[in-house]
């Protein structure tokens, strides 16, 4: 009988690019099969933004009274021949001041790339999260650096179709006047993971991986962030 795999548990080999080797497989002879995100994030196509730290009061303000297409918390842009695959994305509220009817929003926008302006946002160098970062971002990523003036953002596509903007992710509290600095809504709406939601967007460049968080009456502060995958567009299509 040829043989088709090899056993390993105890050691593991380290082989080159295209070199062609047996599958491996643990004693019970089943296949080791590592998940897809564990995957990318080992061949260093993980990447991740952020906005604010939770350090120092390092949280930044929400971007005005109602989410809005051209003022954005965060946005990253894939360009033509990139494909991008949100992983998750987190906000943390650190003063609720007295806004209310707080929304956060996650977009994937099929038909553009949105950036337009820095307005109150500026660049930001996406984070191998390999630790020896062993390929930069070919996207380009923007988050919020000021007082509620956001990132300035192209309007949105045509909602629905081939090229539309897909609103995936979508979340809103009211009346959250009597919240103060220290209180806690645990988990929520305010986190997404695409392992828990059956299927993340693909987004084939150019296009864009949008967040949203605005807020009524008054601005809350909060820092947060996402992770995405990138892959040339010619792995994916």
């Amino acid at each position: 009988m040829p043989e088709i795999a090899t056993v390993r548990q105890n050691s593991y080999e380290n082989y080159s690019e295209g070199q062609n080797r047996l599958a491996r497989i643990n004693r019970r002879a089943e296949l080791v099969v590592m998940d897809f995100y564990t995957q990318m994030a080992l061949d260093g196509r993980t990447f991740g933004v952020q906005i604010g730290t939770i350090d120092a009061a390092g949280g930044v303000n929400s971007t005005g009274t109602a989410p809005a297409d051209t003022v954005v918390w965060a946005l990253t842009d894939a360009q033509a021949g990139t494909t991008i695959i949100p992983v998750e994305a987190q906000v943390a509220i650190e003063t609720w001041t007295t806004g209310t009817l707080v929304n956060f929003m996650l977009e994937a926008d099929m038909g553009k790339v949105r950036f337009s302006a820095v307005g109150g946002g500026g660049a930001f160098t996406a984070i191998n999260t390999r630790g020896d970062s062993i390929r930069a971002a070919a996207s380009t990523s923007y988050v919020n650096l000021t007082t509620g003036a956001g990132v300035t953002a192209a309007a949105k596509s045509t909602i629905g179709g081939s090229e539309g903007s897909y609103e995936f992710h979508t979340f809103a509290i009211e009346g959250l006047l009597d919240m103060t600095a220290g209180d806690a809504l645990p988990d929520l709406g305010f986190n997404w993971r695409a392992k828990d939601s059956g299927s993340p967007p693909i987004i084939v460049g150019p296009g864009s991986f949008v967040m949203h968080l605005a807020a009524a009456s008054a601005d809350i502060t909060a820092t947060g962030g996402y992770r995405f995958i990138e892959l040339p567009s010619e792995s994916v299509t």
